[in-house]
């Protein structure tokens, strides 16, 4: 699915047009396992704020970044104002990082057009394109858009079940060492490790310089983990971020049967099956 992407000249001259797409900017703040960025409150011209940790995620759950209630979700985009068939491009600061986690929230509550900034932020900035300081202020809509239940999410339970009869493969996105149990977790409290029968791709091997690899590079390796695109495939991480950028890779590798661990790594500590 090569329009998943978009690069920053052609948002540039897409952006000049009388109908230009809504510009989502879902930044989270610096994290240990991403590049440091200065929070200078830069952003692009016209962005609103796509708020991942305190709006479009479920801030009763135990763990971070859960999936919201789709009434939730609805009333959140209807804040931002956005419609279902609406022209939106997501991006985040660090490049690729965060921002697929919109793109997956969107797109599997049923948006239809929704792509990705490759490069993010910086790739716009180093075009010496123009920014602004600070969100723009949405117009909410009068009817919240209809969407629907997240059909990709896998459960704990799920994931437990998946041990003993395999249903898919869950790729794991933390980093070789937090996967093997030899690099701590950002978090002190929680063990590394990982799932039994789980394979490790960390969300580095398919990005560059701030930019996802090509499709063909992607391809690799995720055959070289024994994958198809044929097979079923769940993504994971330390709390559902970086899975994400795995299922962009995926998507633009051509793979359908795709599935997120939402809970990710949090989830299993937290639910004690990584004592078992």
């Amino acid at each position: 699915m090569s329009d998943i992407l978009i690069g920053a000249l052609e948002l540039s001259q897409r952006l000049e047009r009388p109908d230009p797409p809504t510009l989502l900017d879902a930044s989270l703040p610096n994290s240990p396992v991403a590049p440091y960025v200065a929070e200078d409150g830069q952003t692009l011209p016209g962005a609103l704020e796509f708020d991942i940790e305190r709006v479009f995620s479920d801030q009763s759950a135990p763990f971070p970044h859960t999936l919201p209630a789709l009434d939730a979700l609805q009333e959140a985009c209807s804040k931002l104002g956005l419609s279902i068939d609406d022209d939106i491009v997501v991006f985040d600061n660090r490049g690729v990082f965060s921002a697929p986690r919109a793109y997956w929230l969107l797109t599997q509550a049923g948006f239809t057009h929704v792509r990705l900034l490759d490069g993010g932020l910086p790739g716009w900035v180093a075009q010496s394109l123009p920014v602004q300081q600070g969100y723009s202020e949405p117009t909410p809509l009068s009817t919240p858009p209809v969407l629907k239940a997240n059909p990709s999410v896998v459960s704990v339970d799920d994931v437990q079940a998946n041990i003993a009869t395999p249903r898919f493969t869950l790729v794991d996105a933390r980093s070789a060492g937090r996967f093997s149990g030899q690099a701590p977790e950002p978090r002190p409290e929680f063990p590394s490790g990982h799932v039994p029968g789980a394979c490790n791709l960390p969300f580095g091997d398919v990005l560059e310089n701030g930019h996802l690899k090509s499709r063909e590079e992607i391809a690799r390796l995720l055959i070289d983990r024994g994958l198809s695109p044929e097979d079923h495939v769940a993504f994971s991480c330390g709390s559902g971020i970086t899975a994400c950028i795995l299922w962009v890779a995926a998507e633009l590798a051509g793979f359908e049967r795709l599935s997120l661990f939402d809970g990710s790594w949090t989830a299993w500590v937290m639910s004690g099956r990584h004592q078992g």
